[in-house]
């Protein structure tokens, strides 16, 4: 859990809104997140936590609302009392400013790991090769991968695949790192070994939103926990508070089907 947290909120959400089609998913969320701090995002399937990450990292567009990151409005500027989406450019430059880890690797099967997680830097940070080269290895090795560099992904176990996307991730060194489900694809003997690396890179003070059904490792790596529910923040607080504090009856009818 991270100690470097500040008082100024690295990731402000207002009012946010997004629909697909007739489907209201997001319905107004607020949300702040410091920068050092790890918030862990639970609740029932629909209730619209993967959808509030990819607006956060620009997948998806939204209709009404707010997101500033870093003091800097997020894939929308307002003129003259209207409200337009930024061209290209702009949209990948903050895109950049976070990295999103999928509940799938999304690995390229063609490149070794060193490959995938040096494909960025060179791609769209421009470092020279021996540079990103330089970096990929030091975050494989961060994630205990140094000895699988030219392995590709089909000769990596799902585990080390996701480990390999939390390196790529971080070497882009974004301002914030989402999370979506990263254990969900794995079969339960590999889910320890990608969950002790969120717990350690949470540990050196990288800012967090994680969406997750892992009710103990939530308690273990956050500074908060957000409850969500039919596409808004029902409750906010420390863990303590949501999982052993006095509880609404939905949040308690959730906890007791996640342990369940």
């Amino acid at each position: 859990m991270s100690q470097t947290a500040t008082d100024q909120p690295l990731l402000r959400i207002r009012g946010l809104t997004k629909n697909f089609g007739t489907v209201d998913v997001l319905k107004g969320i607020d949300l702040d997140i410091r920068s050092g701090e790890v918030v862990s995002i639970i609740g029932s399937s629909g209730s619209g936590k993967t959808t509030l990450l990819r607006c956060v990292n620009l997948l998806e567009e939204f209709q009404g609302g707010e997101i500033v990151l870093d003091g800097e409005s997020i894939g929308y500027a307002s003129r003259n009392g209207s409200r337009r989406r930024l061209g290209d450019r702009d949209l990948s430059r903050q895109r950049s400013m976070t990295g999103m880890v999928f509940q799938s690797f999304n690995l390229f099967p063609h490149l070794s790991a060193i490959g995938n997680v040096m494909l960025g830097l060179l791609k769209v940070r421009k470092l020279p090769r021996d540079q990103a080269r330089q970096i990929a290895q030091s975050w494989l090795d961060r994630v205990g991968l140094g000895g699988r560099l030219d392995h590709y992904p089909s000769q990596l176990s799902g585990g080390q695949q996701q480990r390999v996307a939390i390196a790529r991730a971080l070497a882009m060194d974004p301002k914030l790192l989402l999370l979506d489900e990263v254990t969900s694809a794995l079969d339960p003997e590999l889910v320890g070994e990608v969950l002790n690396t969120v717990k350690s890179i949470a540990q050196d003070g990288t800012t967090l939103l994680i969406v997750t059904h892992e009710m103990r490792f939530a308690r273990d790596v956050s500074d908060r926990i957000v409850f969500m529910e039919r596409g808004l923040v029902a409750e906010d607080g420390p863990p303590s508070l949501i999982f052993d504090g006095r509880r609404s009856q939905r949040l308690n009818d959730f906890l007791g089907t996640a342990r369940a």
